[in-house]
């Protein structure tokens, strides 16, 4: 079904091209962290779609400039790792396919925990962390962070100065040093950590009048949110929208299906269909909406720039 009224002349359509990123469009980059130039085993790609998220390529002109967060995908291979760092702001990692081991880090001791599909771990500012693909397949995982211009990480245990396997175990000096995540443990550290940790598995579906559920993962019934929120919006086959405003901005990212996604502006109104791994960025003050016309129910996730967004009314289209 082609957006057929995206090819007709309009500063709107312009604007609404300007603001989608198709998935089959887009290149993964493979050099993205210059940190990791020469080390094998920290071989990963990053594919950018809002803002620059842990690179430094802030340039791209394939990248859409970020506001309150930024919105990548990073794809890890088998046996590669990210050597433990921090950020000035929180990070999530929203798996996709694949299942990553995350260590945070407590000095030279690490809690690891193992995300599946769907499953996010929200990291918190300043407290150390990094990953590895333990796995049979490659990792593919959303990323955000909470800021439209992060600093570069600080890493604290990488192997430019420390040793390999050290750098591997993110800086537990020995296996006694490495503990299994417990979200019972009456341990600090993991009840630090377990507020953080979303299985998809225990998200309870919110169903709307409007005849669509969202699942908290980033904001109140999800991790606790501090500059953006997030939702998986599950849309059932034939479930429409009417458009709404934010007074922030908001981005659909396709997970499975396709969606249809709408801009209303003085009486015009423009569609963009986006299939999975598409992403539509919603800027603040414009009137948009969503549907599915696909054969199957759909999902995607939604991220808000800000950490308590404004009910929206949503209504039945």
């Amino acid at each position: 079904m082609p957006d057929t009224n995206l090819m007709k002349p309009s500063a709107l359509a312009d604007e609404m091209r300007a603001y989608t990123g198709l998935f089959t469009e887009k290149t993964f980059d493979w050099d993205a962290f210059p940190a990791s130039r020469g080390i094998s085993d920290l071989l990963r790609a990053q594919l950018r779609y809002v803002g620059a998220g842990g690179s430094p390529k802030t340039n791209d002109p394939a990248t859409m400039k970020a506001q309150h967060f930024t919105f990548s995908l990073v794809n890890q291979p088998v046996g590669k790792f990210a050597a433990a760092h921090a950020h000035e702001v929180v990070e999530h990692f929203f798996i996709l396919q694949g299942v990553l081991t995350v260590g945070t880090v407590w000095g030279d001791e690490v809690v690891e925990v193992k995300l599946g599909p769907k499953d996010l771990l929200l990291n918190k500012s300043g407290r150390p962390h990094g990953f590895r693909n333990d796995g049979v397949e490659p990792v593919l995982m959303q990323i955000t962070v909470g800021s439209g211009t992060p600093v570069m990480p600080v890493h604290v245990c990488h192997p430019k100065d420390k040793d390999l396997e050290l750098s591997r175990r993110f800086g537990a000096r020995g296996p006694e040093k490495i503990h299994l995540f417990s979200p019972d443990s009456a341990d600090r550290r993991h009840k630090e950590l377990a507020p953080h940790v979303v299985r998809h598995r225990d998200r309870k579906p919110q169903w709307e009048k409007a005849g669509f559920a969202r699942m908290a993962y980033v904001g109140e019934g999800g991790a606790p949110a501090s500059t953006y929120s997030m939702d998986v919006v599950h849309l059932p086959r034939g479930v429409a929208v009417k458009p709404y405003v934010r007074e922030v901005e908001d981005v659909y990212f396709v997970l499975e299906g396709a969606i249809t996604v709408g801009w209303e502006q003085d009486g015009e109104i423009v569609e963009r269909r986006l299939g999975a791994r598409d992403l539509m960025f919603n800027p603040a003050g414009r009137a948009h909406y969503f549907r599915n016309d696909g054969a199957t129910d759909a999902q995607f996730s939604m991220v808000v720039g800000t950490p308590r967004p404004r009910a929206v009314a949503f209504a039945a289209a």
